[in-house]
């Protein structure tokens, strides 16, 4: 494997557990005509958008 897929892998293993745990307790939640499981499960036929909060310094933004 790549270093920037091993990397990846990793960020991927450290949210994994946090994202079954949220559709296992949340998915019957709707969002909306939405569910929380139709949103993690594949998003078939719905508009929407998974992503994690941002951390940025609230005076600076991004820096490059």
């Amino acid at each position: 494997m790549s270093a920037l897929k091993e990397k990846l892998f990793e960020k991927i293993q450290a949210h994994r557990s946090r994202t079954t745990r949220l559709a296992k307790e949340y998915g019957n939640v709707h969002l909306g005509d939405v569910t929380i499981a139709q949103a993690i499960g594949g998003m078939r036929g719905v508009k929407c958008l998974v992503t994690d909060i941002s951390y940025l310094d609230p005076m600076e933004g991004i820096r490059f």
